[in-house]
């Protein structure tokens, strides 16, 4: 039932259903705010296993509010914890591949950061707030690139 209303709505209106079938709201303002209610532990250290196995599930949680704009990425960073949990840290072997697959993370890592930070005011590496982005001030034009006045007090174009 829920399959037949998605593709209806999809057909009908252009959009997804998810939402109308209990899926999870998938916006920047629901990924932000489970992105609160993971801080700070969301930025934390990760040395045992059993902080690793926490960090699959913050992960898992915000990627089930990423949007579409980062789900991809998303799901590339939440695919390496989940190795990471699983590898023994005295196989040589399983260590390479797990920092191989880090290497191979780092462009959507840094995509998630730098779309975190914008959007949320959050700085994923520490786990802390930051100063929300500012928009340029305008610009002015200085007084000294005016045209010079003439005895009459007129401006004159050059």
């Amino acid at each position: 039932m829920c399959a037949r209303r998605i593709l209806a709505a999809v057909l009908l209106a252009g959009t997804g259903a998810l939402a109308a079938c209990g899926g999870p709201d998938r916006t920047g303002t629901a990924f932000c705010g489970q992105l609160g209610r993971e801080l700070p532990a969301i930025g934390m250290p990760v040395e045992t296993s059993a902080q690793v196995a926490a960090m699959v599930d913050r992960y898992e949680r915000l990627l089930a509010r990423s949007p579409l704009t980062i789900e991809a990425d998303m799901q590339v960073l939440t695919d390496l914890l989940r190795l990471a949990e699983g590898v023994n840290p005295d196989d040589a072997v399983a260590v390479q591949e797990l920092a191989d697959a880090a290497w191979r993370a780092q462009r959507s890592a840094e995509s998630v950061r730098a779309w975190v930070k914008s959007t949320c005011a959050v700085d994923l590496a520490t786990g802390l707030f930051i100063d929300p982005p500012r928009t340029a001030p305008p610009t002015t034009v200085p007084a000294t690139t005016l045209a010079p006045t003439g005895t009459d007090g007129t401006t004159t174009v050059p």
